[in-house]
């Protein structure tokens, strides 16, 4: 008899401490967070057009190919939407304003890296009828490129 009490013992406090484990488990108070996160977004940076080669050899009613790089400082890649049309500032020495005319681009091909620069082809002529100030001229063409970001 004296096994079978010490087994009853055994059962009745194994009993007790499963009981007071799970109540401990059931006890336990549950809870949930709740806030925010953040985040910033960066500031768009303009991108620059740098004449790269070409160009050379105008004359009255020439047409000929002059290369452009646009840059990309952002920290995303982009797209060239559009590079303008450009006309020829007055140069040193009396050379109308207006001389040479480039040809523009829409949507071009290809994107632009963070940091990276691309070059694009523009149709460069030069009018038919210039002043003999003209020659030997290099010519200013202002141009503006609209880039945006490239998704995807």
């Amino acid at each position: 008899m004296e096994t079978t009490t010490k087994r009853r013992l055994g059962a009745i406090a194994g009993g007790i401490a499963l009981a007071c484990v799970a109540g401990v488990a059931l006890a336990a108070w549950l809870s949930s967070g709740a806030g925010t996160a953040e985040g910033t977004s960066t500031t768009a940076v303009n991108s620059t057009i740098a004449p790269n080669g070409g160009g050379a050899g105008l004359y009255p009613g020439a047409t000929i190919d002059t290369t452009v790089t646009v840059n990309n400082p952002n920290q995303y890649p982009v797209v060239v939407a559009s590079i303008s049309p450009g006309t020829s500032d007055a140069t040193a020495g009396n050379c109308p304003a207006g001389t040479v005319t480039t040809g523009g681009l829409t949507n071009p091909p290809g994107t632009i890296a963070p940091g990276a620069t691309r070059t694009y082809t523009l149709p460069a002529k030069m009018i038919n009828d210039p002043s003999n100030t003209c020659q030997g001229k290099t010519f200013d063409l202002p141009l503006t490129a609209s880039l945006a970001s490239a998704v995807g």
